[in-house]
């Protein structure tokens, strides 16, 4: 062998000396990947945590693949990572949260300090920050029970319902590390998605529930005022539509109603202050859509155009005001008018008490409409 040759083999001997193995592989047979959990209040200060974990498919007759399972496992603590102790005596094979993509949380205690609750997840590099929040009006563990819904395994079911909703403009999407940087924000709220079992195995989006100060306030916006108030905070999506009455002396009760489809929403918050206690706030929306549906006509009359503009327009600001007396009352800061006081009036910002004022201000909505189709007939 020549010297070339054994210098070479010196060096690859030399290099492998070099490199290391891996040291903290976690081997997929190993693991038990929960992709759902959900917490509940339990008795005194106890917290009940639901696992939905995906078991692997099983070998049916003929060693064809069968259908995927689901099992749900319970843990209970005082803590999420005393019920994550518990969960791991009932779970055979090492507990994994690292495919997490929905957190569900009862409403009793959503209405306790969301981030000691959500604490764990922060500290814990394997769960993942992009995971959905969504709180169950009721127990949470009632929708992890089902397991499947509609034929569909839980998970895929309840994050393809939120991203709907989401798509529809009726709830924002949050996730775990969305919520977390509001939460330490005195000036800003958020919302959650509120869910609810409505048959079996069936569950439906009502809402989005109202965030003051960490916890859940109880009061949740309904379908249409939470649209409303996305538009509101500049947080249209793909697609928002309105169902307005616009001519309530008809008999027939569908010519009453016309339905709009809104392609753009811009929203501008304007806020005056004088003192500490003389704040002034104004909300200007420009909104600009279709008419997806109208039985009256077919609306070839453009005075007929304008008088619907006018009515669409007192509709909306009138359903803006009844969501601002909600969230006012509920104390829910989710328009985040706080910000921008402290952001331009920041003298005055560090005079205010802001969970004591922000309920008394005053807070006025203006909406013009601009109607830019009317069908496919013109």
């Amino acid at each position: 062998m020549s010297r070339r040759n054994l210098r070479n083999i010196a060096c690859v001997l030399m290099t492998l000396l070099l490199l290391t193995g891996c040291w903290d592989q976690r081997l997929l047979k190993d693991l038990k990947l929960v992709f759902t959990v959900a917490f509940d209040a339990g008795e005194g200060d106890e917290i009940i945590s639901h696992v939905a974990i995906r078991e692997t498919e099983k070998l049916s007759v003929g060693g064809k693949p069968g259908q995927a399972t689901v099992a749900v496992v319970e843990g209970k603590g005082i803590t999420l990572r005393d019920t994550r102790l518990s969960l791991n005596k009932r779970t055979p094979g090492e507990f994994s949260p690292s495919k997490m993509r929905v957190y569900l949380m009862g409403e009793e205690l959503a209405q306790e300090d969301i981030y000691s609750i959500l604490d764990i997840l922060y500290r814990d590099p394997k769960a993942p920050l992009g995971a959905k929040l969504a709180i169950v009006e009721g127990k949470a563990e009632d929708i992890i029970h089902m397991k499947t819904i509609k034929e569909t395994l839980l998970t895929e079911a309840i994050s393809d319902l939120l991203i709907t909703a989401e798509d529809n403009t009726i709830i924002v999407n949050e996730t775990v590390q969305t919520v977390c940087p509001i939460m330490f924000d005195p000036s800003a709220d958020f919302s959650l998605p509120v869910i609810k079992e409505v048959e079996t195995h069936d569950i439906e989006v009502i809402g989005m529930g109202l965030i003051s100060d960490r916890t859940y306030t109880g009061v949740t916006l309904d379908t249409e005022h939470s649209t409303n108030l996305l538009l509101l905070a500049n947080k249209k999506e793909k697609i928002a539509q309105v169902n307005m009455m616009v001519h309530p002396e008809e008999e027939n009760p569908q010519n009453r109603y016309m339905t709009l489809s809104i392609s753009k929403a811009k929203s501008k918050i304007k806020t005056t202050v004088n003192s500490p206690t003389d704040i002034q706030v104004t909300i200007e929306m420009k909104v600009k859509g279709a008419i997806a549906e109208y039985p009256k006509n077919h609306l070839v009359d453009k005075s007929k155009v304008k008088e619907l503009e006018e009515k669409a327009a007192q509709y909306l600001t009138s359903q803006s005001e009844e969501v601002i007396k909600i969230i006012q009352d509920a104390n829910s800061d989710v328009l985040r008018i706080g910000q921008q006081i402290k952001v331009h009036h920041n003298t005055t910002w560090k005079d205010i008490k802001w969970r004591e004022v922000y309920p008394t201000i005053e807070i006025v909505p203006n909406v013009t409409v601009e109607i830019t189709g009317t069908g496919i007939i013109n």
